[in-house]
């Protein structure tokens, strides 16, 4: 719900001071961690049973959540996986904007394995099933989907995009594109003795008889782009920093990578020479040595593969506003470099996030720059995009024993339907500026409240919250 301020008298009846507001006014509070969502959680183990522990710096304590029945569990980036005996697997992160920890059961299928990296949950069961699941903090839930369901499935999940590959060589790769609040999946190849490789956010695949391939998400048209590029016997495939590169038996070697500019996979054959050596990618290059020596093809700025230079790191970045724009402000940081190893993005708040892609939280509304900064192990350069958050909104999820909470004339009232307890309120800065016990169901407090955002808690200590604007 939205909450207006058009009057003397603000009355907001956010039936969920749980909610998806951003409390905080500095980026400390709008963002401390280190990367995309969710804070660290450390785990301990007693016998079947887990205890997941974090730190809220909102509510200033420790929050902890236990999980029973664990026969397996991993914790990666602030995402908790665990597997019971039976195949059971559950996810669990912090939301530190609900202040509860966010558990979901996404499988119950027999002889589930779980990889859990970068915030991503991917699993398959014993007969073949193969599913992932993402937190979305814009939608403050997980989402999760199932893929596929062929026989002797195998899967990879690296860099946010999950493949697999049945025992009869079905090969499909899947991407969560928070614009729509989806996995996109597509099914590329179902020649036999596919193998599959899955690194930066590409696809790329070699069947038996040597059919050669590779897919990316581009997510600004919103759909998976793949293409067949050899099909000559005993190709063998390499990957590395957005670059697909391949050998055949005979001595032929091509590459290929993707230009975001034109939406299309660029592909060449570089030499057909029987002493060709097995190609290696070093930032992008393609280099190989045969008869007349050390080689190299590089993919230039212009999008052209070009003999004897280096690949230029193309810097293209896609910052995605995700939601209505109304707290909480949600952006998805897309990185499509190609010939970069790391990365970086300024986020145009103050913060930095070290990785490939990243979710990112706003505090204020207005206009951010984010800037990212790919880099190579001998060069770098930088690409921005633009986010624009407008309005004043305060956007909430409701629970039906929140208080309604009416400011008037320097005075908060707060009105529950059960006794109301010991009533705390901080300021934007994590400063107490009011604190006080409450036997009834409804209570007046007098203070000067200026313009700001701050977070009421109330009774059992759970986090109930609200925002002033004025």
């Amino acid at each position: 719900m939205n909450a207006s301020f058009d009057g003397p008298t603000t009355t907001m009846s956010l039936r969920a001071l749980s909610l998806g507001l951003l409390l905080a006014a500095t980026s400390l509070h709008a963002q401390f961690y280190a990367w995309g969502w969710g804070p660290e959680i450390s785990v301990t183990q007693n016998g079947s049973t887990i205890t997941c522990t974090t730190w809220d710096p909102i509510l200033n304590q420790s929050r902890t959540y236990n999980q029973t029945s664990v026969a397996s569990w991993s914790h990666d980036d602030g995402v908790v996986a665990t597997v019971s005996g039976g195949g059971i697997v559950t996810a669990i992160v912090y939301d530190i904007n609900l202040a509860s920890f966010r558990t979901e059961q996404l499988t119950s299928t027999s002889g589930s394995s779980v990889i859990n990296i970068d915030g991503v949950i991917a699993w398959r069961s014993g007969s073949g099933i193969v599913g992932a699941a993402i937190y979305d903090p814009d939608l403050q839930m997980w989402v999760d989907e199932q893929f596929s369901s062929n026989s002797g499935n195998q899967i990879q999940n690296r860099d946010g995009v999950v493949t697999w590959v049945s025992s009869s060589g079905i090969v499909g790769a899947a991407v969560y594109d928070p614009s729509i609040g989806q996995w996109q999946d597509e099914q590329f190849s179902s020649n036999s003795g596919n193998v599959v490789q899955n690194r930066d956010g590409i696809v790329a695949w070699v069947s038996t008889s040597g059919i050669l391939g590779a897919a990316v998400y581009d997510p600004s048209i919103g759909q998976w782009q793949d293409e067949q590029f050899s099909s000559s016997s005993g190709n063998v495939l390499v990957i590395a920093q957005g670059v697909v590169a391949w050998k055949s038996s005979s001595g032929i070697l091509g590459a290929a990578a993707y230009d975001w500019n034109t939406n299309s996979w660029d592909d060449e054959q570089f030499s057909s020479s029987s002493s060709n050596t097995m190609p290696t990618i070093a930032d992008g290059t393609v280099l190989w040595t045969n008869s007349s020596g050390q080689q190299r093809y590089g993919y230039t700025a212009g999008g052209q593969w070009q003999s004897n230079v280096n690949t230029a790191i193309r810097c293209k970045y896609y910052a995605e506003q995700v939601g209505n724009g109304g707290a909480p402000r949600i952006a998805y940081l897309w990185c499509l470099t190609i010939g970069a190893s790391s990365y970086s993005h300024n986020c145009g708040d103050g913060h930095t996030i070290t990785r490939r892609w990243a979710w990112k939280q706003y505090m204020d509304p207005g206009s951010y720059l984010p800037q990212l900064s790919a880099l190579s192990y001998t060069n770098g350069t930088q690409c921005t995009d633009q986010l624009n958050f407008v309005g004043t909104a305060v956007e909430g999820r409701a629970t039906s024993d929140a208080p309604s909470i009416i400011v008037h004339n320097g005075s908060i009232r707060v009105i529950g339907d059960v006794v109301l307890g010991m009533i705390t309120i901080v300021d934007a800065k994590g400063s107490v500026v009011y604190t006080g016990s409450h036997a009834a169901n409804t209570a007046t407090i007098t203070l000067p409240v200026a313009a700001g955002v701050y977070a009421l808690r109330s009774g059992d200590g759970q986090a109930r919250r609200f925002c002033v604007v004025r």
